[in-house]
Formats: C-alpha cells, structure tokens, sequence
C-alpha cells in the first residue's frame, strides 16, 4: 500500500492540523488531523508534551487536560480551544499519528472493498479521504454505489458518486478530482 502524501496534505488541509486538543464540529474531543480521542486512557496512550517547557506530559496531566476540554462549550473554532490546555503533541507526533491514523483507515476499506490492493493510488486516496471523515462502515454504508463502482474499476461513475453533505465544496473536488484522475491511471 502506498505511502499516501497526497491524501496527507489533503487532510492537513481539509482538517487542520492542531497540536492540542480541541473538541470538533459535533464535541469530540480531537488533536492533530482530525485524530478523535474517544476517552481519557486513549488520550494517555498518545504523545504530549507540556507547551511552557516540553517535557513529557504525565498520565495525570493528559487525563486532566482531557477532562477540562470536554467540559467546554462545543461550537467553538479549534483553536478557540487552545486557552483551556497546557499540553501539546509535536510535529513529529502528528505526523506519525496521522500515519497510523490512514494505515487503519487503509485496512478497513482494503478489507470491504474488493480489489483494493489494485486501484489506481488517486482513487485509494479518494476512499480514504471518504472514509477518514465518515468512517469505513460509512462509507461502504451510505455509498453503496460508489463502492459497486470502486469494485468494478468504473472512476468516472465513482466521481460522479462521491459527493458529501456537510463536507466543504472544495474538499469534495478535490475527492472528485482524484476519481477522474484515476480514470487514466
């Protein structure tokens, strides 16, 4: 499976990129690239660094500082939220986390879309977008004639098929625009 820059950039884009943790459009608390944080011993699980002096943030801290967030008022910008942490992930630990965070999203959609492994990398890119902001299950879910389409290497109906609600205009372009470059990969 490839290393999937262009879909990386595409998520920095798209989600931005915080090093604290913030709460989402719908109050889940999130860092990084739109990476969700479903409890406080997950939060724990990951790297932050405390922003006055970096060094290592402690469980205990981690675990407050998910607390205080939670706590806040949802609806806010991002990085509105900023003033309610301490804490911060580095770049590196972003990067790495948002790796990991498409390699799971590869191996779900490889798992229920089939011939995943042989799809042109731009239209890999466009279901992994699709699938980091609905979900795996989502996707093959409320898009079932995209994933017929994506099966049977048909792009042009997959462009065609690949709009979102709620998503940004620009972001589904650029999903689109992936599926019909993959008409003549």
């Amino acid at each position: 499976m490839g290393d999937h820059n262009e879909l990386k950039g595409m998520l920095m884009s798209a989600e931005g990129t915080l090093p604290h943790v913030y709460l989402d459009t719908v109050g889940l608390v999130t860092v990084g690239v739109g990476h969700m944080i479903p409890n406080a011993e997950a939060a724990q699980a990951l790297s932050f660094v405390v922003r006055a002096n970096g060094a290592a943030a402690t469980p205990d801290q981690i675990a407050a500082e998910y607390a205080n967030v939670s706590r806040q008022q949802k609806g806010l910008l991002a990085a509105r939220y900023q003033q309610f942490t301490a804490l911060d992930m580095t770049d590196s630990a972003i990067q790495d986390l948002l790796s990991a965070d498409v390699a799971a999203i590869e191996a779900g959609v490889a798992s229920r879309f089939a011939g995943y492994d042989g799809y042109p990398e731009p239209a890999q890119d466009a279901l992994l977008d699709m699938a980091f902001n609905l979900g795996v299950a989502g996707l093959a879910s409320h898009f079932p004639h995209l994933k017929a389409a994506a099966e049977a290497k048909d792009w042009a109906t997959c462009a065609a098929q690949c709009h979102r609600n709620g998503i940004s205009d620009e972001r589904n372009d650029r999903t689109k625009a992936l599926f019909e470059s993959a008409v003549s990969a």
